[in-house]
């Protein structure tokens, strides 16, 4: 019977654990516990031994479930069996044997798929057990139990074979690769180390290296599987990364600290270099010119004799007190070099134009002034002063506004804004300023300034501001220039109301003579002045007509006066009559002139008032008269026989020492692979007891009436039980079935 399920159900064909499986052994259990309660309970002699019980080795109860801490632990659900513990009493033998054969076939199943995992199986001696139709059920029953605790002790071996195998291969490639890329990065960094190391003793750096052993005291794995295994790897794996972080950080330090010995040492090579080389060259070409110098002393003063210049003759020693390089390196020797041969230099210069042991720049100086000499024989002056010349700009600044000319703001003429300014600058007779354009006319809100560009040497800022005229409806200036001429301008003001009088600087009344919208009374104005290029000759023209000016910021200059002009210090004054031009540019009867010996960027202030009712005032600066030539200073030439010593060359940087530290890290040990799980199992021999007939009443007997105990118990004959067993098959063949169909849907 056993041996006939076995071959229709195929159960050796499964494997544990798989959802096909689970269903055709559940499907055989199920059939047999069905045929079994389906029995009437059949007499049997008493079991003639004790079921062992099963050993395992290294296995977890069934029912635990450990929780790990490792990479890749999941929590373990309880293991169960699919076999029965027990069968439905009155079981009758050969349902009990075909019980215990049903479980035994799926212990054997999963002892193989155990030992397909690597589970080493150890098979006891198979015992025998005696059933009779009395213990059938207890015997089987107890049979069963010690199964299905062996399956679970297989399962659980096989579980925990599994688990160890996969702890094994999980850290054993978890280890590879930390190991790999630990070991790479060490290996890089002290490729890098030993590089750094080999340029720097070629460099000439005294390299001493050491090697210091950063491997950290790792957890034994031996014996270790699962999650044990699993946690110690992992944190041997921490420890072993945390080493490599200390290793690749001191050698680290090692390359920063050799880069920049490497680098400190290569500069001060350098800078050793630069500070010999151009010391060299400077003393060859210092000596060179000392005794070219002497060679040509002869010439050169016969070319002084020639230009009157005066050669003063003397005996010194023109050797400076240099630094001392003793000890210096890098930047600070470059520093102290560059000095001493400046002091050199300076030294063999003063030594050369003593002597005039210089040929070249005796040369150079006698030239200057021959050439300077020239030009004001020529009377040639460059850059000191300056001149309105074609393309100047005038722009309002920061207070002015820039007018068009065509405003209507006078009661007079056509009523133009040009009109205005032409008759307050020029009187009625339009006879006075007759330089003047009114091409450029800026209204003047309290200060005002105006810039004056492109002149022929800068630019010129000038800001009105202080301008006295009582009850004006409105300030202005006009500027204009001309051609080698100075910068001029003119400041009128206007009134609204009635005045009689002539109109102009020399008018002889008050206002313009007409009523409403006139010209007012301008009594003085204040002008700052500022030049954007270097200047040495300041002009101030046209000072008509009883006007006063009062002038600070030109302090310092030789002062030259017009012959209609007086005063001294910061205050000039003119008399009565117009007597020239603002823009001409050249310093007549009534201008002034500044002559400074050395040009700079000029900033003065004028005040310029007038004794009078004047419809305007007019002035100017600069022009032809602040270009004039200026005799060129002779130079002081010294003929003295001299000596230079040479500064000390520097010292060749000594060697840097650089102590350099490697590092070692010994990978921790690679994990053990498990050793086998260890379980025995045991297996049964069902023997049945041939249930004893019983005796036959005689005719003349009655029948012994049956013992209650047995009236519940079907016959084991006849109709009815053999129906009942057919339907037991049928149950039976169904859920095998169910199982193969399972199986394969699986």
């Amino acid at each position: 019977m056993v041996q006939n399920n076995k071959n229709i159900f195929s159960i050796r064909k499964f494997k544990t654990g798989t959802h096909s499986a689970l269903i055709a052994k559940y499907g055989i259990v199920l059939a047999t516990t069905v045929a079994l309660m389906g029995a009437g309970a059949a007499s049997a002699d008493e079991l003639t031994s004790t079921p062992a019980q099963a050993t395992t080795e290294q296995v977890s109860p069934a029912t635990a479930a450990a929780t790990t801490t490792g990479s890749t632990a999941q929590p373990q659900t309880a293991v169960t069996s699919d076999i029965p513990t027990s069968v439905p009493a009155n079981t009758p033998q050969d349902q009990a044997v075909t019980a215990v054969d049903k479980a035994q076939e799926t212990l054997k199943d999963n002892v193989a798929t155990a030992q397909e995992t690597g589970v080493v199986v150890k098979e006891g001696d198979t015992q025998e057990v005696v059933i009779n139709d009395n213990n059938a059920a207890d015997k089987t029953s107890e049979v069963l139990a010690d199964l299905n605790k062996q399956d679970q002790a297989v399962k659980e071996a096989t579980a925990k074979q599994a688990d160890n195998q996969k702890a094994y291969e999980e850290t054993t490639k978890e280890r590879e690769q930390v190991v790999t890329e630990g070991q790479a990065s060490l290996d890089k960094s002290t490729a890098e180390v030993e590089q750094l190391i080999e340029q720097a003793k070629q460099a000439g750096l005294i390299v001493t290296d050491t090697t210091t052993d950063q491997t950290p005291t790792y957890k034994d794995l031996k014996g270790l599987t699962g999650d044990e295994l699993r946690q110690a790897m992992a944190g041997n794996l921490k420890l072993y990364k945390e080493a490599i972080a200390a290793g690749l950080a001191i050698q680290g330090k090692s390359v920063e600290e050799l880069k920049q010995a490497l680098v400190l040492y290569q500069a001060n090579q350098k800078a050793y270099t630069e500070t010999k080389t151009s010391r060299d060259l400077a003393v060859s070409e210092g000596q060179s010119t000392l005794k070219k110098a002497t060679a040509a002393l002869d010439e050169q003063l016969a070319i002084a004799k020639k230009y009157e210049l005066a050669v003063t003759t003397a005996t010194s020693d023109k050797t400076p007190s240099y630094k001392n390089l003793k000890g210096l390196t890098g930047d600070a020797l470059r520093a102290a070099m560059a000095e001493n041969l400046k002091l050199y230099v300076a030294a063999v210069k003063a030594a050369a134009d003593a002597m005039n042991l210089s040929a070249s720049d005796m040369k150079k100086q006698i030239d200057a002034y021959a050439a300077a000499l020239a030009d004001y024989q020529k009377g040639i002056g460059t850059n000191t002063g300056l001149k309105w010349q074609s393309g100047v700009i005038l722009e309002a600044g920061s207070g002015a506004t820039k007018m068009t000319g065509a405003e209507n703001v006078i009661s007079f003429a056509d009523g133009s804004l040009k009109a205005a300014a032409m008759y307050a600058t020029q009187g009625n007779n339009l006879d006075q300023n007759t330089d003047a354009n009114f091409e450029n006319i800026f209204k003047i809100d309290g200060t005002g300034t105006i810039l004056v560009k492109n002149t022929t040497n800068g630019d010129v800022t000038l800001t009105f501001s202080e301008i006295n005229s009582p009850y004006n409806t409105g300030t202005y200036v006009a500027i204009w220039g001309d051609d080698n001429g100075g910068i001029a301008w003119s400041v009128f003001a206007l009134y609204s109301g009635a005045a009689q009088g002539g109109a102009g600087e020399s008018a002889s009344g008050s206002g313009s003579g007409f009523v409403g919208r006139i010209l007012n009374y301008v009594y003085a104005y204040k002008l700052k002045v500022v030049t954007s290029n270097d200047v040495s000759v300041v002009t101030f023209n046209d000072i008509d007509n009883k006007q006063t000016i009062e002038v600070s910021g030109l302090d310092g200059a030789s002062i030259e006066k017009g012959k209609n002009v007086t005063g001294s210090g910061t205050r000039y004054s003119s008399g009565a009559g117009d007597k020239s031009q603002a823009s001409a540019g050249v310093l007549d009867s009534n201008g002034v002139g500044w002559t400074f010996d050395t040009a700079k960027k000029q900033d003065f202030t004028v005040v310029h008032s007038v004794d009078g009712k004047n419809s305007s005032i007019v002035g100017g600066v600069f022009g032809v008269a602040s270009e004039k030539p200026k005799e060129p200073k002779k130079p002081e030439l010294t003929a003295t026989k001299a000596t230079v010593n040479a500064p000390a060359a520097p010292e060749a940087p000594k060697p840097i020492t650089v102590a350099v530290q490697k590092a070692t890290v010994t990978a921790p040990e690679a994990p053990e692979a498990p050793a086998p799980v260890e379980i025995a199992v045991h297996y049964y021999k069902m023997t049945t007891t041939p249930t004893p007939e019983t005796p036959q009443p005689t005719p003349e007997q009655p029948k012994a009436q049956a013992p209650v105990a047995k009236q519940a118990v079907l016959p084991t004959t006849g109709e009815a039980s053999s129906g009942l067993a057919a339907f037991g098959g049928f149950i039976l063949s169904g859920l095998g079935l169910i199982g193969i169909r399972r199986k394969k849907q699986h």
